[in-house]
C-alpha cells in the first residue's frame, strides 16, 4: 500500500518538478537565441536571397537551413512565456503543437542537411575539378524538398493532434510537451522517438565519416599545393570543425538524454525516483536550450563556405558602425559633405 501511494504521488505530482532556477535561465538563454538569431538570420537570408550570383547546391542548402531557423526563433518568444511562467502555457494547444512541430522541423531540417553539406565538401576537397564543372542544382533542389517533405511529414501528427501534447497537471498549470496522452500507445511513443534516435545517429555518422575523410585528403601533400588551393583547404577544414561544433554542442545532448527522458515519461525506468526523474527533467530542459545553439551557430558555418559572405558581414559591420558614428556626431556628417 505504501508503495502503490508512492507511485501514484511521484507520477502524478511531483514528475512534473523542475528547478526554478532551470525556469530563469531557460527563459534568459532563450531570450538571448531571439536576439542574436533575428537578426543573424535575417542578414544571412537577404544575402543569400540578393547575391547576384548563380545558384549553387551549397547555396540551396544554406537558403533551406535559414529559412528554418528563422522560423524557429520567431516562434520562440511563445517559450520564453512558457519558462517566465514557470512552466504556465497560457495559449491554445494548436500553438503549442504548433511550437512543437517548428522545433522538430528546425531541428531535423538542419541534421540531415548538414549531414548532405559534409558530404559535398567532401567531394569539393577530393575532386574539385569535376564539382566545378557539375554544379548539381538540380540534386540540391530534390534533396532539399525531399528533406523538408520527411520532416513535415513527420510533424504533422502533431498538429493535427494537438489536444494530446497539452495537459493540465494538478498544480493547475497547463504542460506543453511534457507528457503523452493515453491515446497514443507506449509502443507509437517508442517506435517515432527510437527514429528521432536514428535520423541523428545515421546523419552524425555520416558527417564523421566525410569529415574524416575530407581530413585525410587535406593531409596529403600539403607542401605541392599552391597557396590559393592552400587557402581553400583551410577553409574547409574549418568548415570541418564547425560541423562537428554544431553537431557536439546543439544535437549531441539532446539526443543523449531524449531517450532517457521518454522512457521515463512512459514509466518504463525508475517511476518510483522522484528525485531523479526531476534531475533528468532539468537536464532535459538544458538540453533543449543547446538545442537551439544551431540557429545562431549555422550562419557563422556560412562564412566558412564562401568568403563573399565573410565580406558581406564586414561591410555590414562597418556600416552600422559609421552609422552610430554618425548619430552621435551630427557635425562630422556636415563636415564630410562640406
Amino acid at each position: 500500500m505504501t508503495i502503490s501511494t508512492h507511485l501514484e504521488t511521484c507520477n502524478k505530482k511531483q514528475f512534473y518538478d523542475t528547478s526554478e532556477v532551470i525556469y530563469t535561465i531557460s527563459a534568459t538563454f532563450y531570450s538571448f537565441i531571439v536576439i542574436v538569431g533575428v537578426p543573424e538570420n535575417v542578414a544571412a537570408l537577404y544575402f543569400l536571397l540578393c547575391n547576384k550570383k548563380e545558384l549553387t547546391e551549397a547555396k540551396i542548402y544554406m537558403i533551406s537551413l535559414t529559412v528554418a531557423d528563422l522560423l524557429f526563433v520567431i516562434f520562440l518568444p511563445f517559450w520564453i512565456d512558457y519558462y517566465y511562467r514557470e512552466g504556465n502555457w497560457i495559449f491554445s494547444s494548436f500553438a503549442c503543437s504548433l511550437w512543437g512541430s517548428l522545433f522538430y522541423i528546425n531541428t531535423y531540417n538542419t541534421i540531415f542537411l548538414l549531414a548532405v553539406i559534409s558530404f559535398i565538401r567532401y567531394r569539393a576537397v577530393s575532386q574539385p575539378v569535376k564539382v566545378v564543372q557539375s554544379r548539381q542544382v538540380v540534386r540540391g533542389l530534390v534533396l532539399t524538398a525531399l528533406i523538408w517533405t520527411l520532416t513535415i511529414g513527420f510533424s504533422l501528427p502533431i498538429v493535427i493532434n494537438h489536444k494530446d501534447y497539452l495537459i493540465i497537471t494538478n498544480s493547475s498549470n497547463e504542460r506543453c510537451f511534457e507528457s503523452y496522452e493515453e491515446k497514443n500507445t507506449k509502443t507509437q511513443v517508442i517506435v517515432i522517438h527510437m527514429l528521432m534516435e536514428l535520423g541523428f545517429v545515421g546523419s552524425f555518422g555520416v558527417v564523421i565519416a566525410n569529415n574524416v575523410l575530407i581530413l585525410r585528403t587535406l593531409s596529403v601533400d600539403q607542401k605541392t599545393l599552391r597557396t590559393s588551393q592552400n587557402k581553400f583547404k583551410t577553409r574547409a577544414f574549418r568548415l570541418v570543425l564547425m560541423v562537428l561544433i554544431i553537431f557536439i554542442v546543439s544535437f549531441l545532448p539532446y539526443h543523449l538524454i531524449h531517450l532517457l527522458w521518454t522512457l521515463l515519461v512512459l514509466n518504463f525506468w525508475k517511476s518510483d525516483d522522484c528525485a531523479f526523474r526531476k534531475t533528468v527533467n532539468d537536464v532535459h530542459h538544458i538540453s533543449l536550450c543547446l538545442m537551439c545553439t544551431n540557429c545562431i551557430l549555422d550562419p557563422i558555418l556560412y562564412c566558412f563556405m564562401t568568403t563573399n559572405f565573410r565580406q558581406y558581414f564586414k561591410e555590414l559591420r562597418q556600416s552600422f558602425t559609421r552609422n552610430c558614428i554618425l548619430r552621435r556626431n551630427p557635425k562630422h556628417q556636415e563636415i564630410q559633405l562640406a
